[in-house]
Parts: C-alpha cells; structure tokens; sequence
C-alpha cells in the first residue's frame, strides 16, 4: 500500500511541475491577449550590446483597445564589480514598421521596469503584428541577466462605456416617467 500512495505522488509531482509555465527567450509568442509569457535571457561577456525580439500578435479585437504591460527586473551581482549587470536597458514596444507605442528605461525602487501602452483599433489599426525589443549592455563580469513577464489584456474602449451609460439613462427615464402617469 505505501508504494502505492508513492507511486501516485511521484506522478502527482511530476504532473505539477508540467503544468508550470515555462520560460521563453527572444523569438515569436504567438496571440499574447489573455496570455501572461514569463521571458528570462542571459547574456555572456563584458560589454556584449542586446537587442533581443519578443514578436507577438493581438487577435481580432473589432470594440476593444489591448493594454500591455511588461515588467522586467534585474539581477544584479554582489561587491565593487557586479557579475551579471546590464546598462542603458530599455524595453520598447513597437509594429513591424517601427513604429514606437510605449519605451521605459527608468526603474522603480524595486529596481524594475514597468511599461504601460495602450494600443487601440482607431489609433492603430490593431489587430496585428508587434514587437517587445529589450535593448542594452551587458555591464557585469559574466554578462547580464533580465527576467519579467509579458502580458496583453483587453480594455473596453470610451464610445461602449458610454453607449452603455445612455441606455441605462434612457431606461432609467422611461421607468420615470411611467411611474408619474396619471391613471
């Protein structure tokens, strides 16, 4: 019996760690909306330049703009010389054209990234194809290291918000004003 009760935790265990997200480098992510893609890259040597492509599409989206938000954190390494650093890192969010939607290369307290873009279907003609490029030099002994997560959500754009709130003001008038008749 215990190696039964064994045998089906080991399954239950190696099933867990299938289902796991795993983490991708530079390359094509496929529809990234309602996907959250954790990226990781490593970089070897002192100096070497990065320009690493995360492509992607947005699927058909005919009411709704995509907001995208990437948020990438460093490592750095210990003492005067860090091991693994990066310098003049940057992560821009662009169309094929290059056409630059959204770039931070400022980090917060927490010592990361945070890019916030809104791309919508009147401004730019989404759905379609685009890119995350993160950019930078490697500044550490070893090389340099990022990792962070892409994600792109839907958000409801202003014209449905707003037919919404007029018809929920109109049925609000009418049940006003039937309660006022007389009779």
């Amino acid at each position: 019996m215990k190696r039964m009760q064994f045998m089906l935790a080991l399954a239950l265990a190696g099933s867990m760690g299938s289902a796991a997200a795993s983490t991708v480098g530079p390359g094509y992510l496929g529809d990234l909306v309602g996907q959250n893609v954790s990226i990781a890259q490593t970089i070897s040597g002192l100096g070497t330049p990065i320009v690493d492509v995360y492509s992607f599409d947005i699927g058909s989206f005919a009411s709704e703009a995509i907001a995208t938000s990437v948020k990438v954190k460093l490592q750095f390494g210990s003492g005067s010389a860090p091991v693994y650093d990066i310098s003049n890192f940057a992560i821009t969010l662009q169309d094929m054209n290059g056409t630059i939607y959204g770039t931070d290369s400022t980090f917060d307290s927490s010592g990361a990234l945070d890019l916030g873009a809104i791309l919508s279907p009147s401004v730019i003609g989404a759905p379609g194809f685009y890119q995350f490029v993160v950019t930078g030099t490697t500044a550490g002994t070893a090389g340099g290291i990022y990792a962070g997560a892409l994600s792109a959500a839907p958000v409801p754009e202003p014209k449905a918000w707003m037919t919404l709130l007029a018809g929920l003001g109109l049925i609000g008038m009418m049940v006003e004003r039937t309660k006022h008749r007389p009779g």
